[in-house]
């Protein structure tokens, strides 16, 4: 028997999530059975549970995107992996759930330098960080990159790795807040609290490499002004709630514009691929160039006091499931 949270209606977390106690199925000849032992609760989570992606969603399911566990079983097929290895499994969401079973090819092995909290929460933020900034913009030491909202959980991670790299970005935040929790080294701060601030933090800044964009709105045409001709806006996020007006791509045409979702990299890559930029950002959180922090820790049977906790969304830290 094991618990699961499931979702069986599109709507509010708080409102549909649902835990259940169930019998294990049995374990098929090619898949693994990983023991879950730390769960990320992420906006992506949310948004799914929504049902903004319904189209590519089946009801009822079992959310929870990033998950960290140990391997308990191997099917009789299953080659190269054994009980006792770390692991994520990343094909999909079912990470609310103390077991799942996967396939032994879509498991991304977790070095033992790494806390069970650091893996839990070393894939979703980290790795699209990571594509953001090697796969997208190129990062190299000079670059001038602008990242808005710095203070989130994301935001640390990308000062860290861009610091890594010999650049210091411009951060932008919405609050006076915010600024206590930016860390690392940055060219300057911007605080955002209208159209007039963020034009005016921008003057004198032009000819910006890159604008790394999860805010959307009608503010992401001040960021491209920034850019240099050729730079690159990278959309992968909407933490406005509104989308980017459609006059961005005309008054815009000279920049490079891309979106970044991790799921379609991931889904389209080589998995000897996706281990490797895995294996480097590991690396990376294990020599503490970057961390997430974590805020709250709720057992699984606790998942609706866990959601009330991590919603609405704001800066100072994850909530697990653990």
């Amino acid at each position: 028997m094991q618990y699961q949270a499931v979702v069986r209606k599109f709507g509010p977390a708080q409102e549909v999530v649902e835990l259940e106690r169930v019998a294990l199925a049995p374990l098929r000849r090619d898949q693994v059975r990983v023991r879950l032992l730390a769960r990320s609760i992420n906006p992506s989570d949310i948004i799914t549970i929504s049902g903004a992606y319904a189209g590519r969603t089946t009801l009822p399911f079992i959310p929870g995107f990033e998950a960290f566990g140990v391997v308990e079983q191997c099917g009789e097929e299953v080659h190269g992996l054994s009980p006792g290895t770390r692991v994520l499994p990343v094909r999909s969401a079912g990470g609310w759930q103390e077991f799942k079973d996967t396939d032994s090819g879509w498991c991304l092995r977790v070095p033992d330098e790494l806390t069970d909290f650091e893996a839990a929460t070393s894939y979703v933020n980290p790795m699209t960080a990571w594509l953001m900034l090697h796969n997208k913009i190129g990062l190299r030491s000079g670059m001038r990159i602008a990242i808005n909202a710095a203070a989130s959980s994301i935001g640390s991670v990308l000062i860290g790795l861009a610091n890594a790299a010999g650049v210091e970005p411009v951060a932008i935040v919405r609050s006076e807040a915010s600024l206590s929790r930016l860390r690392g080294r940055l060219e300057t701060v911007i605080v955002d609290r209208a159209d007039s601030d963020l034009a005016a933090g921008l003057t004198g800044r032009h000819g910006l490499d890159a604008v790394l964009d999860c805010v959307g709105g009608a503010r992401a045409s001040l960021l491209a002004d920034a850019l240099r001709p050729g730079g690159h806006f990278v959309h992968y996020g909407l933490l406005s709630g509104q989308s980017i007006p459609a006059s961005f791509w005309a008054s815009h045409p000279d920049i490079v514009f891309s979106y970044c979702h991790l799921r379609e990299w991931v889904h389209s890559e080589a998995m000897s691929e996706v281990q490797r930029a895995y294996s480097e950002i590991a690396a990376q959180i294990a020599s503490k160039v970057i961390a997430t922090e974590v805020r709250e820790v709720f057992p699984l049977e606790k998942v609706g006091q866990a959601l009330q906790s991590a919603l609405p969304f704001r800066t100072g830290g994850k909530v697990l499931l653990a």
